[in-house]
């Protein structure tokens, strides 16, 4: 069965304060404020996935929270490690078995990682045509399955900025 797979770089986090890990980094104000208007753009789009797959990272968990809250409220948000920086995209795809009968599956994470594993998606290698992600920007791929066993089709990739205008105009 055939799946959207929309991969979201996080929101804008903060510093980490002294002391504190790169991993326990949170979004500003700024940060959430942008990514509900992202959030409420995808919505406009029509975007309703089955499954919110998040970095550990709280960065992007908070993001995926947003995420969460505007489009499938009863949703919980699944930690997957496999989306932490350093994974290998191919191991990212080969986790996503579990997750085959999902229409719509969406991963939260980080740069240069989902870059990575868009360029995996259309190429089947993960450095060829790695894609730019900005902070709160998303992608839509089409999969012939999951995990995809193929190149997939970008369906479109937007900036954080072009998905806020979308959301401002939700009524």
């Amino acid at each position: 069965m055939s799946c959207v797979l929309l991969l979201v770089r996080h929101a804008i986090a903060g510093p980490a304060p002294a002391g504190m890990s790169d991993a326990d980094r949170t979004l500003t104000r700024d940060g959430a404020r942008k990514m509900r208007q992202v959030a409420l753009g995808l919505k406009r789009l029509g975007v309703v996935p089955d499954a919110i797959l998040s970095s550990p990272l709280r960065r992007a968990e908070e993001t995926a929270a947003v995420l969460v809250s505007v489009l499938t409220p009863d949703l919980p948000v699944e930690i997957y490690p496999r989306l932490a920086p350093g994974h290998d995209a191919a191991d990212v795809l080969k986790g996503l078995h579990p997750y085959r009968a999902a229409r719509v599956l969406m991963l939260v994470g980080h740069e240069p990682d989902l870059g990575q594993l868009a360029s995996h998606l259309l190429t089947g290698s993960s450095g060829l045509a790695p894609l730019p992600f900005k902070k709160g920007g998303v992608a839509a791929f089409q999969a012939a399955s999951l995990p995809p066993r193929s190149a997939g089709t970008l369906l479109w990739f937007m900036t954080p900025k072009q998905l806020r205008a979308i959301g401002r105009r939700v009524a």
